[in-house]
């Protein structure tokens, strides 16, 4: 089973729903070559707060290596930069890419699953199949929930 890494990910995630695209920019030039990704991935934070998705996607693509991240941490950040630029239906897509398949998953694909439906009602099943698709029962039926309360106007 993969583990997921942690490093400075849930402060740039925390800093990218608040739109500061500077502090973003800050954090990354702070981390620097420590952690490669992270500053990267901070970097397109930023860019696809601004809506500048091309230029965000390139940036998380600058940073993958080998090693890391895992393909679906790498989907979760691709679905994290289409949520912030207002594609909600691009990030279920790259959401789905994350969990398919997977046996256990951490709690950002419930989520930012949710979160997209509360933009946009309408995107409620292919939430949905995105909450079916990966992970434990027990979390597949968290992740339902959680969709569906969203889909019927219900904060987490």
């Amino acid at each position: 089973m993969q583990q997921e890494r942690r490093g400075f990910g849930d402060e740039t995630w925390r800093l990218a729903q608040a739109g500061d695209a500077e502090g973003l920019r800050r954090a990354a030039d702070l981390i620097g070559d420590d952690v490669p990704y992270d500053s990267h991935r901070a970097r397109a934070f930023a860019f696809a707060a601004e809506g500048r998705v091309d230029q965000a996607l390139a940036q998380l693509n600058e940073g993958w290596t080998e090693e890391w991240p895992f393909p679906a941490a790498y989907a979760t950040d691709v679905a994290r930069v289409r949520y912030l630029a207002g594609d909600y239906a691009d990030a279920l897509s790259a959401l789905g890419l994350s969990v398919r398949g997977s046996e256990r998953r951490n709690g950002v694909p419930a989520e930012l699953a949710a979160a997209c439906v509360r933009r946009e009602r309408r995107l409620w099943w292919p939430a949905l199949r995105v909450a079916l698709s990966g992970g434990s029962p027990m979390q597949r039926s968290r992740v339902a929930c959680a969709v569906v309360g969203a889909r019927l106007g219900r904060n987490p």
